[in-house]
């Protein structure tokens, strides 16, 4: 099975989300039903389609640390805005987990 593709993007001053890279409209899709981001979307099949919020916590990756959904191996584009404008990475693979770490990590930087 082919990975999935998904693209980080980092508002350094403001939020992040994750999306599948393919996504046109993230409120087609029902939420993840854990309460801890702003905006969390899956497929009818439990797949994580998107994901937003203003901050990052160690405990939400604690506790996506227990939910298979996070643990899919994906590629991620990474877009990282510092103000000056979009700046994009080159492509990481991982897991959400690795994903929300690295966010959690480029906000710390702040």
């Amino acid at each position: 099975m082919q990975e999935r593709k998904f693209i980080i993007k980092i508002y350094k001053d403001y939020d992040w989300e994750i999306k599948l890279k393919t996504l046109s409209d993230y409120s087609l899709y029902p939420e993840l039903q854990l309460e801890i981001f702003a905006i969390e979307r899956q497929t009818s099949d439990r797949k994580i389609v998107y994901l937003f919020d203003a901050t990052i916590e160690e405990d939400y990756i604690l506790l996506v640390k227990e939910d298979d959904r996070f643990k899919e191996e994906c590629t991620f584009e990474i877009m990282i805005d510092d103000g000056s404008g979009e700046e994009s990475n080159s492509s990481v693979e991982g897991t959400f987990i690795d994903a929300l770490e690295y966010i959690k990590k480029e906000f710390s930087d702040e």
